[in-house]
């Protein structure tokens, strides 16, 4: 199974039309299980062979993007967002309905895991611009409280664009979960000019996932990220991504795909 966490950038001035790009993840990430952030689905519908749940109004009036959780190649996808009640169940709250969708994944009648697609919107708790999602990601990871120690906590799989540097990672993120990029640093050489790397220049293995600007001394920024409960820890695959796995992904977003490939 791989899966794969993209921005699709249509915040603001998108650089394709959402066909174009979900054509692209199709055919170039060739992920079963997306998470796309900034997203919105085509004005046509879920493209043929997909799956997809979202929230249709995005984050809110100003805000008509979102993120969306899309399947295909037999993945079926249960809506869990809003919680489960029962036995094995859990309750959230969501601080920014829009930013986080969770699903259940379904191959053959198992379920193979309970995905989450996280997006760190750049807000502080008033509605104010922080630039970053310093924030909203330990607000929203507090929201899910319910939903580590659930029984769907055990194949737990946590995506998304977090507007976070390494560095600035929630320490409780790092501590409960297996940061597959971090796990598999030494598959890469280091990424020059890391921005808030958070280990020494030698052994950094982070992917380039977000151009912040045209200009040639953009900054070097890894924003995107994939993290896994311990129950997958045996089973990764590969781990791939960023403009140096998908050399043209720069001129589909500002934001550059993050694999994760699991043997299930």
């Amino acid at each position: 199974m791989k899966i794969a966490t993209w921005n699709l950038k249509q915040a603001v001035a998108p650089k394709k039309p959402l066909p174009v790009l979900w054509k692209y993840a199709e055919e170039k990430i060739e992920a079963d299980v997306v998470v796309f952030t900034e997203a919105k689905v085509p004005k046509e519908g879920v493209p043929a062979g997909w799956t997809a749940v979202w929230k249709p109004d995005g984050i809110g009036e100003r805000r008509r993007w979102g993120t969306v959780i899309a399947a295909r190649n037999g993945y079926e996808l249960v809506d869990v967002t809003n919680g489960v009640s029962g036995r094995g169940g859990f309750s959230i709250t969501h601080t920014w309905p829009g930013t986080v969708v969770i699903t259940d994944v379904v191959k053959d009648g198992e379920c193979v895991a309970t995905v989450v697609g996280l997006y760190g919107i750049t807000m502080d708790l008033k509605g104010n611009s922080i630039g970053s999602g310093l924030i909203a990601v330990p607000s929203i990871l507090v929201s899910l409280e319910e939903l580590y120690t659930s029984s769907r906590g055990v194949k737990l799989i946590i995506a998304g664009d977090f507007n976070l540097w390494p560095v600035d990672m929630p320490d409780f993120l790092c501590e409960s979960f297996i940061d597959v990029v971090g796990a598999t640093a030494e598959l890469r050489g280091p990424l020059a000019g890391c921005s808030g790397c958070d280990v020494v220049p030698e052994e950094c293995g982070h992917m380039w996932t977000h151009k912040n600007g045209n200009s040639p001394n953009a900054a070097v920024q890894n924003l995107d990220y994939i993290f896994i409960s311990g129950h997958f820890a045996e089973l990764v695959v590969d781990v791939y991504g960023g403009v140096g796995d998908f050399p043209d992904a720069w001129d589909m977003s500002d934001h550059a795909p993050v694999v994760l490939e699991l043997e299930t």
